[in-house]
């Protein structure tokens, strides 16, 4: 292979490694800071901090065979009430229940990803304060709202130029209860930075004149 073509290689490679390397990805899921009755700590935790209800801690709690198991493998169903849910046997009243959770970002790019969620009855999702997806609607279904986010089928919602704080972000969840009993959530879900293409086409267009460069020097000095 010639020079040229070994510094181009060289270049375009450390162009690869840089866009990777400057990629921040965050891994979304909740799960409760003790374990309930039914309830069991995700396989692997996310990079976020566990979710809470007010100044009160939450806890794991089993979905059972009347809710959609949880959304994946660093997730679990969580509630304040450790006997909340098809596993546990207490009734917890009707009303909104705000659970919020943080997680930490670079917050020098901008975001894009998915955010899995399921609720009983069902929720909102607000980010530092906007909301980004609405509540599900309260219909005849006592168990569970007949629109997303539901308790029985997963619904994922595409996040797309999301904006996010250097440092610490909150994402809060106001879990409305109409049909009594059950109440609980569940959420997973990724982020990530996607490089903007003038920001890599800049960086590789200077390592490739950087290259140019080496190749010239190297070039004159083997003339001499």
């Amino acid at each position: 292979m010639k020079l040229s073509s070994k510094l181009s290689a060289l270049g375009a490679m450390m162009v690869l490694t840089t866009a990777f390397a400057a990629a921040d990805t965050i891994s979304l899921g909740s799960y409760g800071a003790s374990n309930g009755n039914g309830g069991s700590a995700p396989a692997t935790l996310p990079d976020n901090t566990p979710v809470t209800y007010g100044a009160s801690q939450t806890y794991n709690i089993g979905s059972g065979s009347a809710w959609a198991p949880a959304a994946g493998t660093n997730s679990s169903w969580v509630s304040f009430d450790p006997n909340s849910g098809p596993t546990g046997g207490n009734v917890d009243p009707n009303g909104t229940y705000t659970y919020t959770t943080t997680f930490s970002a670079l917050g020098t790019e901008v975001y894009h990803g998915f955010l899995t969620v399921l609720a009983d009855d069902t929720t909102d999702v607000w980010l530092n304060g906007t909301l980004i997806i609405p509540e599900g609607v309260i219909g005849s279904d006592a168990h569970c709202a007949d629109g997303p986010p539901t308790c029985v089928m997963q619904y994922t919602f595409n996040l797309s130029n999301i904006n996010l704080l250097a440092g610490t972000n909150t994402l809060t969840f106001n879990v409305l209860q109409t049909g009594l009993v059950y109440q609980g959530l569940d959420f997973s879900g990724e982020l990530t930075t996607v490089p903007e293409p003038g920001t890599l086409l800049l960086l590789g267009t200077g390592l490739m004149g950087s290259a140019g460069a080496l190749m010239r020097r190297m070039k004159a000095a083997a003339t001499k």
